[in-house]
């Protein structure tokens, strides 16, 4: 089942309808002042190319839809406003070339305007995405987590938090290398995201530590899901070499909860970070993440 790292930004959500109906309405005003401008000055062969800038306005806001539709409601509004008009015969020809103009030029303008939104978005999902599991980036947990407990102080809902650190990482890179390595984190992170919620916000909390946020779970649901994400781990087959094909990883889980186990984002960040340096085995040689190593940005 898809997991956290299929969301998207909830600001990004939250602006999208806010500019799509100001540029509905900007569209609305300037198709509105070009018609308004032809019936009083009863010049239609002067003013009607600025249809074109509504047309324009629609191809930047909603692409080619919003292309194709602005100049088939411009069409329309050309030969209401040019029906009573002497020369209407005679502009026929030069209103069909312009007409026919602006509605390439809005597709080619639409057609433009959806690259660069999908470029902008590629790029914005490389600058939160770890790139070798494809989960959220450490700072934009940091900066989700910041949201949900501001989201808690509001509506009084707790959150969870979940660290998940993969044991004797460095031994099982010494033992079947960089390349199998890296697959195996790359596994744990499938499992991660298979045991959450599409709700819950999945990232890579360092090298070799995945973090779950658990929007709305108690200290015993976090404790819950942890038990769950640890047993899919220890479960799962991970590839090994030529003489031990299939291999098996153990991991290392720690759970709290907003507001019951911790006043603040710091304090609950420290709770489980120590928890799970003591539930990890002595013998763990995964890098060590101190707290100081990830402060909240400010």
């Amino acid at each position: 089942m898809p997991g956290a790292a299929e969301q998207v930004e909830p600001q990004s959500d939250a602006r999208a309808p806010r500019l799509r109906l100001w540029s509905a309405l900007l569209i609305a005003v300037t198709g509105g002042f070009v018609t308004a401008l032809i019936m009083v000055t009863g010049s239609p062969g002067i003013y009607w190319p600025l249809y074109l800038v509504p047309i324009v306005i629609a191809a930047l806001a909603y692409h080619i839809s919003g292309a194709l539709i602005a100049s088939a409601l411009v069409t329309a509004l050309v030969v209401a406003v040019t029906r009573e008009s002497a020369t209407t015969a005679a502009s026929i020809p030069q209103f069909t070339l312009g007409m026919t103009v602006f509605l390439l030029s809005g597709v080619v303008i639409g057609l433009q305007a959806h690259r660069q939104e999908q470029h902008a978005a590629v790029l914005e999902q490389a600058s939160i995405r770890d790139q070798l599991t494809g989960l959220y980036k450490c700072d934009y947990l940091h900066n989700r987590l910041n949201e949900e407990i501001r989201r808690c102080d509001r509506y009084s809902t707790p959150v969870g938090l979940i660290v998940l650190s993969v044991d004797d990482y460095q031994g099982f890179k010494e033992r079947y290398g960089h390349y199998k390595a890296d697959l195996m984190l790359s596994h744990v992170a499938d499992l991660m995201r298979m045991s959450s919620r599409d709700t819950d916000i999945v990232a890579r909390f360092s090298p070799t530590e995945f973090a779950v946020i658990l929007p709305f779970a108690s200290s015993e649901r976090a404790h819950l899901v942890a038990e769950r994400v640890q047993n899919a781990v220890a479960i799962a087959e991970f590839e090994g070499d030529v003489i031990d094909p299939v291999t098996r990883v153990t991991a290392s889980t720690a759970s709290a909860a907003y507001p019951a186990d911790a006043a603040d984002q710091d304090e609950l960040i420290r709770l489980v970070t120590g928890q799970l340096r003591q539930h990890q085995p002595v013998a763990d040689h995964s890098p060590s993440v101190t707290f100081d190593s990830l402060q909240v940005p400010s």
